[in-house]
């Protein structure tokens, strides 16, 4: 992985977005979008996996 830094001279701070409050949201709310849709999928496929035992 490269970067175009090539000294870390008077740097007093380097982020993509973290410092952008909106874009962290945004981050946020997706990141808790896919782990509810997963909890969600798996709650499904269980409940499918034991009505089919039965």
């Amino acid at each position: 992985m490269g970067t175009s830094i090539t000294t870390w001279e008077n740097v007093s701070a380097y982020f993509t977005f973290a410092d952008n409050p909106m874009m962290l949201m945004l981050f946020t709310l997706g990141v808790v979008g896919i782990v509810a849709g997963l909890i969600r999928f798996i709650m499904k496929h269980e409940k499918e996996a034991f009505e089919n035992h039965k």
